[in-house]
């Protein structure tokens, strides 16, 4: 497995989880009841309103309707996974943005190209090293994870994390033994991030070796209580977009549709 794949690997377990082969239970329960809804709408204003004004009552219906499906109708456990990891990745994302000083684009990891412009500070250490394994500079990852402090609990459990991040992308050994480790002289702020960040790892492991990648995450879905919610928008908004999208495209089919039919 390429290096881009292993990073892809965990979003893609979790699309499997809900899918029949390629297709997505959720994504085709949305779209077609947005269709069916359109078409509904489109016959019952056919005589009552002209184009486009009905393209576009038949365009929000679309998106009003398949919108809160594809949201609604998703495993519970895949769902909660979802949850864990947008959290996960919601409170990593304002970590760096806080030590570098500005907005980032999205999660770190995703912009490999960022790691040109990081100052080389020692807060911002942990996020080079973890960008130099995303771009396949293992070596230079490695040698610059033993340069880490080790004075707090928390410095003891990063450099455990990031030892199995490079490993994992590098295809070597599972080190997570050694973050569970950790995790319990951590203070209590954090102690849960460490947990959760463990469960993530797991995720991985399984999810390059076929194994089950949704448990170690839902898991800890309901010690996170409604934490979540603060970084579910980004999620929501992103399927939202998708949907609105698809629905301009829809209203055009329906009317082509009806046309023929009629």
């Amino acid at each position: 497995m390429t290096r881009p794949q292993r990073l892809n690997a965990l979003r893609d377990a979790l699309r499997r989880d809900q899918s029949l082969g390629p297709l997505s239970i959720p994504v085709l329960a949305g779209l077609g009841a947005g269709f069916l809804a359109s078409f509904v709408v489109d016959a019952l204003l056919y005589d009552l309103v002209d184009t486009p004004w009905r393209q576009f009552v038949d365009a929000i219906t679309f998106a009003v309707v398949a919108a809160p499906i594809w949201l609604g109708v998703q495993r519970t456990r895949t769902r909660q996974a979802i949850e864990v990891m947008t959290w996960l990745n919601g409170w990593e994302t304002e970590r760096w943005q806080h030590e570098v000083g500005r907005r980032l684009p999205g999660l770190p990891r995703a912009v490999p190209k960022l790691l040109d412009s990081l100052p080389d500070t020692l807060g911002l250490r942990p996020l080079r090293i973890e960008l130099l394994a995303v771009r396949g500079d293992v070596d230079e990852a490695f040698e610059r994870l033993d340069q880490l402090p080790l004075d707090t609990p928390w410095q003891r459990f990063e450099h455990s994390a990031l030892e199995e991040w490079v490993s994992w992308l590098a295809n070597g050994p599972e080190l997570i033994a050694p973050m569970e480790a950790n995790v319990a002289d951590i203070d209590e702020d954090r102690r849960l991030v460490a947990r959760v960040m463990v469960a993530a790892a797991r995720a991985r492991r399984a999810a390059v070796s076929g194994g089950d990648a949704i448990r170690p995450l839902a898991a800890l879905r309901s010690e996170l209580g409604d934490r979540p919610a603060r970084y579910a928008f980004g999620y929501s908004a992103g399927v939202i977009v998708s949907v609105v999208t698809i629905s301009l495209i829809a209203s055009v089919a329906v009317t082509v549709a009806a046309a023929i039919i009629r």
